[in-house]
């Protein structure tokens, strides 16, 4: 499912009107999906355009799976629109086009994530979890199961929980067990699997972030 709203600039000196368009959604490995651009209308100052929450049709697992690798980890991406042919109307004329946009979008970069809580829980420990997300677009994974390893890539704890990496910053909690000594300060949170049968349980292997670790959390690995 998606939504996007977005701002049209430099539209031009005239008034105009762009039909209603299907563009391929491609990202660095290929097109993935197929998107319904709106009818939008434009004058010199620009217009608002909101695309509505519709389900977006895969066509390429593949590529899919690359474009939410890079969306994970990277800093900056581009999500190209390709292949849409409608029309524009202008000043009483009306003009064929074949629509390509290149959209310049903020990766995840991580995303970055710290311990800011952590409490006994029985024989383990619960864990609120802050995650940090620069990017616009967001991602519901369900229940996810994590490892937190050391700079050695050894594991020194386990958790689960649900995990909505929302825009900009919110906190989920994890219960969890430890299984060793923690290092000072920070390692690594990795993604090892999810809950659902679907296609997140590829794509959780992307998430292997530095996350920063509670005092609390240090000392209940060391008992």
């Amino acid at each position: 499912m998606m939504e996007i709203e977005s701002r049209v600039e430099n539209a031009g000196p005239f008034a105009a009107t762009q039909s209603e368009i299907t563009v391929d959604m491609v990202g660095a490995a290929g097109i993935f999906g197929r998107l319904v651009l709106p009818e939008v209308k434009t004058n010199s100052g620009g217009a608002d355009v909101l695309i509505p929450n519709q389900r977006v049709k895969i066509v390429d697992m593949n590529a899919y799976k690359a474009f939410v690798r890079s969306l994970m980890q990277d800093e900056h991406l581009i999500l190209r629109f390709e292949n849409g042919n409608g029309t524009v109307k202008a000043m009483m004329m009306t003009a064929n086009i074949v629509y390509r946009k290149d959209i310049h979008l903020k990766g995840m970069n991580g995303p970055k994530t710290m311990m800011v809580k952590t409490e006994k829980d029985g024989d383990g420990y619960k864990n609120t979890m802050l995650t940090i997300n620069p990017s616009t677009l967001e991602i519901d994974m369900g229940t996810v199961h994590y490892e937190i390893r050391n700079e050695d890539g050894v594991k020194i704890a386990e958790q689960s929980g649900k995990t909505y990496i929302k825009r900009g910053q919110s906190t989920d909690v994890m219960v969890g067990k430890t299984t060793g000594v923690a290092p000072k300060g920070e390692a690594r949170l990795v993604g090892v699997d999810v809950q659902d049968d679907n296609w997140h349980k590829e794509t959780i292997k992307y998430l292997d972030t530095s996350t920063s670790l509670s005092e609390d959390f240090i000392n209940m690995c060391s008992e």
